[in-house]
């Protein structure tokens, strides 16, 4: 088990926080690089996947490819140009803003999606949301795959913060949330992990910035959630 759970939290959580990338990050002192997601990701830069199947009755493969919409950022409305994106291996198409990058990652254990700030063409790998969920057929519990998110985050040198006990989910779709930090001598990367489920699969999303990107990305991040669409079941 602790060896399943290194080899995952390297895939999966933190994929190295480098001196060049990042806000601050000339000075910055960095916590221990772990690997990249998978040697060869499947990196779509926001261009759409081919969707499992033909069919075009399946509201999640039947939509148009891009799209023009709007985000509010800082009490302003902002338009925005978004890219569809197909999650095949988690079971979902979505819409990526195009400042944003996203990657796909699987294991014997499971998938992920990763999506990364692009922000003014600039990638910042410690700013990026990822969707885990087991391999159909091999699912966890809530209570299991918020454990397992617990374990992998704490594995990367993340703090779990504690919440009073009446405190409101960020995030509508959590079943399960709690929030993470990471500090260092010149930088404060914050986040949420977020466990919800989804028919019998239960999926866990790992939400991390630095603390300056919170009113620019977390905004981002919702919108991509709440332009979730998922494939029919076949």
């Amino acid at each position: 088990m602790k060896k399943i759970l290194l080899i995952l939290a390297a895939v999966f959580l933190v994929t190295g926080l480098s001196a060049c990338k990042g806000v601050q990050e000339e000075n910055k002192e960095s916590p221990p690089i772990s690997e990249k997601p998978n040697d060869n990701p499947k990196q779509t830069d926001g261009q759409n996947e081919d969707p499992p199947g033909e069919s075009v009755d399946d509201p999640a493969k039947d939509r148009p490819n891009t799209k023009t919409d709007t985000i509010i950022l800082e009490g302003m409305e902002e338009a925005f140009q978004f890219t569809l994106h197909h999650s095949q291996a988690l079971g979902f198409s979505t819409y990526i803003v195009d400042d944003m990058i996203v990657e796909e990652a699987s294991s014997g254990e499971g998938d992920a999606m990763i999506v990364f700030a692009n922000f003014a063409g600039k990638r910042n790998e410690d700013a990026k949301v990822q969707i885990f969920s087991k391999s159909e057929g091999a699912n966890a519990t809530i209570e299991e795959q918020a454990e397992f998110a617990r374990e992998v985050v704490i594995s990367n040198d993340f703090e779990i913060k504690q919440r009073s006990d009446n405190s409101p989910n960020r995030f509508d779709w959590s079943e399960v949330e709690f929030d993470i930090s990471q500090k260092g001598s010149n930088y404060s990367i914050l986040g949420t992990v977020s466990v919800f489920q989804h028919g019998d699969r239960v999926y866990y999303a790992i939400v991390q910035y630095p603390e300056d990107y919170e009113e620019g990305f977390i905004p981002r991040v919702v919108k991509m959630f709440d332009d979730i669409v998922w494939y029919e079941a076949t």
